[in-house]
């Protein structure tokens, strides 16, 4: 363990922990409004502080429960989702929901159906793109499949994801 000389940083309103900062030359560089400091011998690769400006203790970073937010579960879920179901895929099969449901009850709907051949005149555009780069020697031309594929190779056996966005 490498402890050092350091600050903790305390909200000086709540006395609520905010972070350990190396200690400056001079402490009035530091911001003495809004913050309280204890100075603490911490090791920064391994330990963190625990509790208030009043009762806190310097703890092994290890004996303490892995933080998981809300906010984190939701971004791998939505990953999760978006990665099967593109935003544009999403977007094209509620449009072309919408517009049999209109048809099949006689409703009037012609921005959506200008919409849905605009959409579909672009992603015809774009195959046509695609397939001209696909067919010209001056150009490598990757599809998706193909550089995930390359990437999987590359990086096998290293730091992964651990499939949880997969999963």
């Amino acid at each position: 363990m490498a402890r050092e000389t350091a600050l903790a940083q305390f909200n000086k309103i709540n006395k609520t922990f905010i972070m350990v900062l190396q200690k400056p030359e001079d402490m009035s560089w530091l911001n003495q409004d809004l913050f309280l400091y204890r100075e603490v011998e911490i090791d920064y690769e391994t330990e963190t502080i625990v509790g208030n400006y009043d009762s806190y203790t310097v703890v092994s970073m290890d004996d303490q429960p892995t933080k998981m937010t809300e906010d984190v579960l939701n971004l791998l879920a939505r990953d999760k989702i978006v990665d099967r179901y593109p935003l544009e895929s999403q977007l094209s099969i509620l449009g072309k929901t919408l517009e049999q449901i209109a048809d099949a009850n006689s409703i009037a709907c012609d921005d959506l159906k200008e919409m849905n051949a605009y959409i579909e005149e672009i992603k015809r555009a774009n195959q046509i793109r695609k397939d001209w780069f696909a067919a010209n020697p001056d150009y490598e031309y990757l599809t998706t499949e193909q550089l995930d594929a390359l990437m999987e190779e590359k990086y096998d056996g290293g730091i992964s994801d651990g499939g949880l966005v997969n999963d």
